[in-house]
C-alpha cells in the first residue's frame, strides 16, 4: 500500500541494506533479513482507516529455511487490540523471488496492519523480500 504511512519492525537488523524498508520498498531483489528470530513483526499504519483484504509475500533469494512458514496478518485501530484477519500455517515458497498472494473476507477498516510471523522452515534468522498490502477502493 502506498497511502503515506508509517512501517515499524518488531527488530531491525544490523545491515542496513536488509533493514525492514526493504520489505516494502517494490524491489523483489532486496529483502528485510533479521537473523536472530523466527517469531516477529512487521506493521503498516495508514494515514486513514482503510479495508484490505488481500496481501502479498515475496520470498527472498537465498536459504530456503529462512522462509516464512507460519504467521498471522493482524488488524487494529488504536495498535494495542489487535483482529486476526488471517492465518496461514505449512506455507511454503517453491523458488527464489517468488510471490504468492493471499486474499481474505474483510469488510472492516483498520489503521493498523500487522504481519506476524510466528514460524519458518527451521533457521534462525527469518527473511523475505516484499510485503504489499492491498486495500478495497470506492
Amino acid at each position: 500500500m502506498s497511502n503515506g504511512g508509517t512501517l515499524k519492525a518488531q527488530f531491525s537488523p544490523d545491515k542496513l541494506e536488509e533493514d525492514y524498508p526493504k520489505a516494502v520498498d517494490n524491489d523483489k531483489n532486496t529483502k528485510y533479513c533479521y537473523g536472530f528470530s523466527s517469531n516477529l513483526w512487521l506493521q503498516y499504519q495508514s494515514p486513514n482507516p482503510v479495508v484490505v483484504n488481500q496481501y502479498l509475500l515475496t520470498s527472498a533469494n537465498d536459504v530456503p529455511a529462512r522462509d516464512p512458514r507460519n504467521w498471522k496478518l493482524l488488524g487494529s485501530n488504536d495498535g494495542k487490540k489487535w483482529i486476526k484477519l488471517d492465518m496461514r500455517a505449512k506455507e511454503e515458497f517453491e523458488e527464489r523471488m517468488e510471490t504468492n498472494v493471499y486474499s481474505f473476507e474483510n469488510t472492516t477498516p483498520y489503521t493498523y496492519y500487522r504481519l506476524h510471523i510466528t514460524a519458518n522452515n527451521g533457521d534462525q534468522a527469518t527473511q523475505f523480500a516484499e510485503w504489499r498490502l492491498f486495500h478495497v477502493t470506492e
